[in-house]
């Protein structure tokens, strides 16, 4: 008789837990991610709110299967990818590009510049890549940088923000999310009184493994003084960052014995030995 009551109290608890989780999933989804995809609708007005009540069927966002919390939001503006025939490659998904340099230029001198409150993230606990690519943002709203996702959002690997107008500025607050391995800075606006600076505090992010500093013509060659501080970098790129003259990379860079992928310019005068 016992045994029968303490099994039916086993049961009752069991059915208030999965009330409380049913209460928190809408169709699939988490409410509360759901509701924080509607708060980013007036920033990225492509997010198709509209198409299911399940958030992890819409277009641009990928969640778990399992805990159907959303793992990928890809809000790149979709008006500058190049579209092929064949089926993009993970680099193309997270690597967005311009249709071409001409046009990308003379849509950015259109664009109205905003800037981001990050912690709109902030109800995303499992996000494992953001892409923001294409929206010419240009900050963070006064103390709502991506820092504030550090603590919270430890599963980040992937962060890609080509194609938008930050400054230096950014790169103190992107020095703290150190789950970063993956970090798209291409044709951002690295300027100011030491972007240099700036991007020697990225090497405090110890798992990075890939790092795009492409399109920024100012940084030089003294960009190259600072990458022995990258400890895990295994791909980097520095198209179009102004290098010149020759350069004995593997003689004063020994770091370079440790990344796999290095593409720097084929043109702009960049010689290496």
């Amino acid at each position: 008789m016992l045994s029968e009551q303490m099994e039916s109290k086993r049961l009752a608890m069991l059915l208030v837990v999965l009330l409380r989780l049913g209460g928190r999933l809408c169709e699939g989804c988490l409410e509360e991610e759901r509701t924080a995809l509607f708060q980013l609708k007036p920033f990225f007005s492509f997010i198709d709110v509209d198409s299911s009540s399940n958030c992890c069927e819409w277009e641009r966002v990928k969640c778990n299967l399992i805990t159907n919390r959303v793992t990928h939001l890809f809000l790149n503006v979709s008006n500058i990818i190049i579209v092929e025939d064949v089926e993009p490659s993970w680099d193309d998904i997270i690597y967005t590009k311009p249709i071409n340099d001409m046009y990308y230029d003379g849509w950015r001198n259109k664009m109205k510049f905003w800037y981001l409150n990050a912690s709109l993230f902030l109800p995303f606990k499992e996000l494992h890549t953001l892409s923001l690519s294409g929206n010419f943002i240009v900050g963070c709203v006064h103390n709502e940088g991506f820092e504030k996702l550090s603590l919270e959002l430890n599963k980040l690997e992937i962060l890609d923000l080509s194609y938008n107008n930050f400054n230096d500025s950014i790169l103190s607050s992107l020095s703290e999310l150190s789950s970063l391995e993956s970090l798209n800075l291409v044709d951002n606006l690295l300027t100011g009184t030491n972007p240099i600076n700036g991007i020697k505090k990225l090497s405090k992010l110890n798992q990075l493994e890939i790092l795009d500093l492409s399109n920024h013509y100012d940084l030089g060659n003294n960009v190259l003084s600072l990458l022995n501080d990258f400890a895990s970098l295994k791909s980097l790129r520095l198209q179009d960052c102004g290098l010149k003259g020759t350069i004995n990379m593997l003689g004063t860079f020994p770091f370079l014995n440790l990344i796999k992928s290095l593409f720097i310019t084929s043109f702009l005068n960049n010689l290496i030995d």
